[in-house]
């Protein structure tokens, strides 16, 4: 059984279209869970108007009962699936014709690949970049100097990978968590998301932990699924801000904070904070442009 997991946060605008396009059958039969973070009824009612349609499928509603992360609200989830493959996908999110079927074959006839990523397209059909390699040290200097802000097209740091070809299949570090299917046995050999990544990052941990126990991670182009980029992340852009550079931190401190790099995460830490404090400025100027007139 392949048991889909949705982790939904204010999510009423999208869930509909999402829960459309998830495939009816596929060989094993489809489990849907979602998880409510948003602390409200109405992305519930929305779901519960869905199963009683014409297109009416049981899901089982996890509600919020308390202010949870995402990582934890995943894990809440992988506790409650009972598929032998679960796909995580966000709420913002439509689902091509075949894409979860096309990965499963894929993933079956390559025993030694643990997880699936799809080509992420926008609503035009445009690809959109999805996967990366694991960042570095000089990975977080570059972002926190502003270079690739000001001048994207020279200072793209490598871990964004802004040659990967979006037309062939290949093995990845980490593709966006935004579609990723996973053998369950991957998931019980490498334990859940790591919970001191709130909300971003604990997919780059995961898929490193992943990586690092054997298992091949790839993207599949034949694969799509329509993204909407920030549908719920974008409504709170301090508290994006600061949980984007706090999780940087915290994976470099995990991974690469050992022998020779070690001195040097107290002054990342600072760079960091000062980093996000500069963006979190700025972004307080672009939304209230007529006080700095």
């Amino acid at each position: 059984m392949i048991s889909v997991l949705i982790v939904t946060y204010r999510s009423e605008r999208y869930i509909l279209p999402c829960l459309s396009s998830l495939p009816g059958t596929v060989d094993g039969g489809v489990e849907v869970c979602v998880v409510d973070n948003s602390l409200s009824d109405e992305t519930r009612a929305l779901i519960g108007t869905f199963m009683r349609g014409p297109e009416g499928r049981r899901i089982r509603v996890i509600p919020g009962r308390e202010p949870r992360s995402y990582a934890a609200a995943v894990n809440l989830g992988l506790r409650a699936c009972r598929g032998d493959w679960i796909c995580l996908l966000g709420p913002d999110t439509r689902m091509g014709r075949g894409c979860l079927e096309y990965m499963i074959r894929y993933l079956r006839r390559h025993p030694e690949a643990g997880a699936a990523a799809p080509r992420l397209t926008d609503d035009a059909g445009r690809p959109l970049p999805s996967c990366r390699r694991f960042p570095g040290v000089r990975d977080a200097l570059l972002e926190m100097s502003g270079l690739p802000r000001l001048w994207p097209s020279r200072f793209t740091p490598r871990w964004k990978m802004p040659d990967f070809r979006l037309d062939r299949i290949a093995d990845v570090d980490q593709p966006e968590a935004t579609c990723l299917l996973l053998r369950r046995r991957v998931v019980d050999a490498v334990g859940p998301m790591d919970e001191r990544f709130p909300l971003f990052f604990n997919d780059v941990d995961w898929c490193r932990r992943i990586r690092t126990a054997g298992w091949r991670i790839v993207f599949l182009p034949e694969a799509s699924v329509e993204h909407v980029r920030g549908a719920s992340v974008n409504r709170e852009p301090f508290i994006k801000i600061w949980r984007s550079h706090q999780g940087f931190y915290r994976y470099l401190s995990k991974h690469i904070g050992s022998g020779r790099r070690r001195p040097l995460l107290p002054v990342l830490g600072w760079l960091f904070i000062v980093t996000a404090v500069l963006r979190a400025g700025w972004t307080l100027m672009q939304l209230n442009p007529g006080k700095n007139e």
